[in-house]
Formats: structure tokens, C-alpha cells, sequence
């Protein structure tokens, strides 16, 4: 498994590259920023980006997710009843999003927006529970995600 943690200062956000460094396979949640930053990130971590997700629609920041996305040649992942104006691949509670020996897991988690979901991350060759989860601005250390946006 590979993953790479970005911290973005302004707006103050943070984004992951996640994947099977074996199959070469990721995914990019939450991208914010220019999109060559990821592209050259899963480059020189020997990953193909095989979907660009956004736990929400950003209402506090501007997401590059779908720039990224059509920059990777990836789907656009948000959860299907997102109100978005662009296409998108939209998963649902449960879904499986496979990458290679690791898998995302979704799961519909309404509160910070309708639409959000949080990932939940496992690599198969290690164990069948997850390893971590991705909870894009809703689950903090010692804070939680704003509810009015």
C-alpha cells in the first residue's frame, strides 16, 4: 500500500494519493491545487491514478477534482446524488472501488454536506479489516466538520 498525505495552508484542507504500489493503482481524494502536482506525485510513487474522488462539493474550498480527473484520463467520483453540473461517476453506500490489492470502501456519511461520503481504506494483503478511513472534513483530531455549509 501506498499512501502520500498532502497539507494544503490556504485554504487549510488536506488531501490523499492512495493505492497498490504492486498493481500500480491509486486514487486521489480531496485534490486541491494544480492538478500536475498529483500527476507528478503518483508518477514518482510508479501509480496510475484509476479515479479522482471528492468526499463532497466544496463549498469551503475550490475543489480540482474534476481538472485532475480529466487530466488522468480517470472518472470524476462523488456520491450519486450529488447536485453537480459536470458529469461524474456516482457510487453509492457500499460500493467498492477496487485498486488493485487495495480497495476504497464508500460510505454515505451526511452531516458536513447531503452528499458527503468517507472512505474506508483496506489492503488485502494485509488484513480483511480496514486500515484507515478517509473522512474529507467531517471527522478531525478534535474538531468536526462544519454542518451549515
Amino acid at each position: 500500500m501506498i499512501l502520500r498525505q498532502f497539507l494544503h495552508t490556504d485554504p487549510v484542507a488536506a488531501s490523499y494519493l492512495a493505492g497498490c504500489g504492486g498493481k500500480a493503482s491509486g486514487a486521489v481524494i480531496d485534490p486541491l491545487g494544480d492538478p500536475a502536482f498529483y500527476l507528478d506525485a503518483a508518477s514518482k510513487a510508479g501509480m496510475r491514478i484509476l479515479y479522482v474522488i471528492d468526499t463532497h462539493i466544496h463549498a469551503d474550498h475550490v475543489s480540482t477534482g474534476r481538472a485532475l480527473a480529466k487530466a488522468a484520463g480517470a472518472p470524476y467520483v462523488l456520491f450519486h446524488e450529488a447536485e453537480a453540473d459536470t458529469p461524474f461517476h456516482g457510487v453509492r453506500d457500499g460500493d467498492t472501488l477496487e485498486l488493485g490489492n487495495v480497495t476504497l470502501e464508500v460510505m454515505h456519511t451526511p452531516g458536513h454536506t447531503p452528499e458527503h461520503i468517507s472512505l474506508l481504506l483496506r489492503d488485502r494483503t494485509r488484513a480483511d479489516e480496514p486500515w484507515m478511513v478517509f473522512t474529507g472534513h467531517t471527522l478531525m483530531v478534535g474538531d468536526l466538520g462544519r454542518t451549515e455549509l
